[in-house]
């Protein structure tokens, strides 16, 4: 019998993704559809179209979605994929983006013909033609309203795990129902981009429910584990007349159970096994850290042109500074019990911050200081890092060119110069602003430093730990950047992993260049598929994944053992210590740069 095999899907911005992985989490094949390039009838750019000017609204056609279904399928059969051994299915999507769908879509989803493409029967799917995209800032006056509803940001933080953000669902929901009430009035569900997917991979007439992780993503859902389930002062702000819960639906709490089996659809037109499983979706940002694995304490480092942090953790700690989730691969509430009495938990969470000032900020000093040269940059950096314990910075900069999230609405560059004394306060009160370093060279020290002091100390914050995380994961086009990564090593206090892969003609391992939210989602469905088809129902995410990982290693006698597949590419040196006493001058410049 041939050997299972497990399909991830994302649907981000910009593309819709496939990945195919056996048992053991090899990655065995990957295909994708971009929109622009794939489906250019839509005349989207990046993946999205644009409202009037002024409007702030982003959005993309929800058919061109559906499309690209029809087309990624085609691929994979041209490329001929065996999907009849697939025996899980999960998706992943855009996070914040939102489906609505017609009060005939349950019929049209019941009746769908295995003959023709998906396109051309769903069209009356949808009461709403468009998808709001994450980029979307056309609910600013919902957001206040939102806010209000629940006391503010602060109030509406603790609430749901997010102050109010223009690209979060509910605002966006709000929105729709005051400029096209009888749109909204002809809504019968509304879908996350993931459920959306989940939806149509199982095309048996049922609207699949929003995974709890994502439903964090959209100012809804309530993060008290005694009171989980949507908001009521939220829908009522959004909808008085108390129909919008209805809409939303069911919430995917076990976010391993099976949701139904794979569409007939797939079953005629691409020789899936009618029995492969299909499990809640998620959004994109659970997927990426699934695909890491992520143990309480540890965390994600995404370098591009917005920085992304992302801290495990197993406590709720919700600040307006940043986003709060529950863990993507949980089994139910702590307050569960199956017929056993056996209790489930504990329930896990992890943060998310965003910064708009990464690798922006990174090439502008690069651009201005060192000739648009890397090597020269990382020439500058390591003359000038601490080598000791003793060698202390004294000097910081901060550079919000685009008003940043964190802190929020930050814009400007500072300065300063700094004597070191080893006490923080005292030290940044001491510290002169100045237009420019006395020595230039040392301006890529600087804003790598702030950087990274920034996201120590709020991960710190975050897990109440002046230590911090414990192991650090680097992703993004600027973790292959050798110094940034060392650097970050020595900053964070923590040991830098990269997900690996080897190549079976070379016997090598590489950074791995997979699909992260596929992937993620393709781990997913393998451990749903652990415990719905053994004895194993109580089996963690992270126990099924490290199992694989281990049976993986033993066959190709691996010395790298129950981390097969993760390479630590830095560790903090000697010059580490010297940051361990910097946090605090740290934060209190950056609160006079506030100011300032």
């Amino acid at each position: 019998m041939p050997a299972p095999t497990f399909l991830g899907l994302d649907a981000s911005t910009q593309s819709l993704k496939a990945s195919l992985l056996s048992s053991d989490l090899d990655v065995l094949r990957e295909l994708a559809v971009n929109f622009d390039a794939d489906l250019p009838h839509y005349r989207t750019r990046g993946g999205v179209l644009h409202g009037p000017k002024g409007s702030g609204e982003v959005f993309s056609p929800v058919m061109m979605v559906v499309e690209a279904m029809d087309l990624l399928f085609e691929r994979i059969k041209a490329a001929e994929w065996d999907l009849s051994t697939v025996r899980g299915a999960a998706a992943a999507g855009q996070q914040h983006a939102s489906v609505y769908w017609s009060r005939d879509s349950e019929e049209i989803l019941r009746t769908i013909d295995p003959k023709t493409p998906l396109s051309s029967q769903m069209s009356g799917a949808f009461s709403r033609g468009v998808i709001p995209n994450w980029q979307d800032s056309s609910t600013t006056a919902e957001c206040r309203a939102l806010e209000a509803a629940c006391g503010g940001p602060d109030g509406l933080a603790r609430a749901t795990g997010s102050k109010a953000h223009e690209r979060f669902t509910g605002a966006q929901i709000m929105r729709f129902r005051r400029v096209d009430p009888d749109g909204y009035a002809k809504t019968s569900r509304i879908s996350l981009v993931s459920s959306f997917i989940t939806t149509l991979l199982c095309l048996d007439g049922e609207v699949k429910g929003i995974d709890e992780s994502d439903a964090c993503g959209m100012n809804l859902w309530t993060m008290d584990t005694a009171r989980r389930g949507w908001n009521e002062k939220v829908l009522a702000a959004i909808d008085p007349g108390l129909g919008l819960g209805e809409k939303l639906g069911k919430v995917e709490t076990d976010t391993g159970r099976v949701v139904g089996k794979i569409g007939s659809w797939f079953v005629h037109r691409y020789g899936l096994d009618p029995e492969c499983c299909v499990f809640p979706g998620t959004g994109d940002n659970p997927a990426t850290f699934l695909s890491l694995t992520l143990l309480p304490g540890e965390g994600l480092v995404s370098l591009g042109t917005s920085d992304v942090v992302l801290v495990s953790t197993e406590s709720y700690n919700p600040h307006p500074e940043y986003h709060a989730f529950f863990h993507p691969a949980q089994i139910a509430p702590p307050s569960v019990q199956d017929d056993d009495k056996r209790e489930v938990g504990p329930i896990r969470y992890f943060n998310m911050l965003v910064y708009k000032n990464g690798s922006l900020a990174r090439e502008h000093v690069r651009d201005e200081y060192y000739a648009k040269s890397w090597d020269a940059f990382n020439a500058a950096v390591e003359s000038d890092r601490p080598k000791t314990g003793s060698d202390l910075p004294g000097q910081a900069a901060f550079w919000w060119l685009l008003p940043d999230i964190i802190p929020d609405g930050a814009h400007g560059t500072y300065k300063y110069v700094s004597p070191r004394t080893g006490s923080g306060t005292s030290d940044a009160a001491a510290a002169r602003r100045v237009p420019e370093f006395p020595d230039v060279q040392t301006n890529a020290l600087a804003i790598l430093e702030s950087q990274l002091l920034n996201y120590r100390a709020r991960s710190s914050a975050i897990l109440d730990s002046a230590k911090g995380l414990s192991r650090v994961y680097a992703t993004g086009g600027a973790a292959k950047n050798g110094t940034i990564v060392s650097l970050m090593a020595d900053v964070l206090g923590a040991e830098v992993c990269k997900n690996v892969e080897l190549d079976p003609e070379t016997g090598k391992w590489d950074d791995a260049n997979w699909n992260a939210c596929s992937v993620g989602m393709a781990y997913k469905a393998r451990w749903g598929w652990e415990r719905h088809t053994t004895d194993r129902k109580w089996a963690s995410f992270d126990e099924v994944i490290q199992e694989c990982r281990q049976r993986r290693a033993r066959t190709r006698g691996s010395a790298l053992g129950e981390d097969e597949g993760i390479r630590v590419v830095a560790k903090p040196g000697p010059g580490a210590a010297a940051y361990d006493k910097s946090v605090d001058w740290w934060q209190a410049l950056e609160q006079r740069a506030l100011r300032e």
